[in-house]
């Protein structure tokens, strides 16, 4: 789940579906790959329903079926498994973080090294902190750990909400 910035609405246009013309308003979505993303609103206003069964979706106002495109027959954008091209700067530095980390493996393969049973961690002293000061104390003014910031910053490349998500996704239980 992910939010993206509004920059722009159109209160009132039309949009074709098979044959069908239905008015609708529309957000205008910064950096969406996708060419239109049907709002529940739109779907409830209109009466559809989507019959996964049969693959169409069903406009209740008109009655008309329209079936879902199947993968292959999506553009190369809006496949599941297409991924927007990095980049240079970007690749280089994944690229160097790969290197990085196979180098550490393989390094980790071949070093003998004491073994699991007598090995104490202490995960706090394993956790380089990358992060401004202020962004940790931020979200451990939340209620969680130095730790568990650096590891959900790490983890969400520094994104600070992906972070603050995720720590407060793992806080909630579900009752038993």
């Amino acid at each position: 789940v992910g939010t993206q910035k509004i920059i722009g609405r159109v209160h009132l246009g039309q949009i074709q579906i098979g044959n069908d013309f239905l008015q609708s308003s529309f957000s205008i979505l910064e950096e969406q790959p996708m060419d239109m993303l049907l709002g529940l609103d739109m779907l409830k206003r209109h009466q559809c329903c989507i019959d996964l069964k049969k693959n169409v979706l069903i406009i209740g106002t008109t009655g008309t079926e329209t079936r879902f495109l199947s993968e292959s027959e999506l553009p190369d954008q809006a496949r599941l498994n297409f991924s927007q091209p990095m980049s240079p700067k970007s690749q280089m530095s994944e690229d160097a973080q790969l290197a990085e980390a196979l180098a550490k493996s393989q390094n980790d393969g071949t070093q003998p090294g004491p073994s699991s049973e007598n090995k104490t961690v202490n995960p706090s002293a394993s956790i380089k902190a990358d992060y401004p000061e202020e962004v940790i104390q931020r979200l451990m003014n939340n209620g969680f750990s130095r730790q568990e910031v650096i590891q959900e910053l790490a983890a969400a490349n520094g994104n600070v909400d992906q972070a603050l998500a995720a720590l407060f996704a793992k806080s909630f239980q579900l009752p038993k």
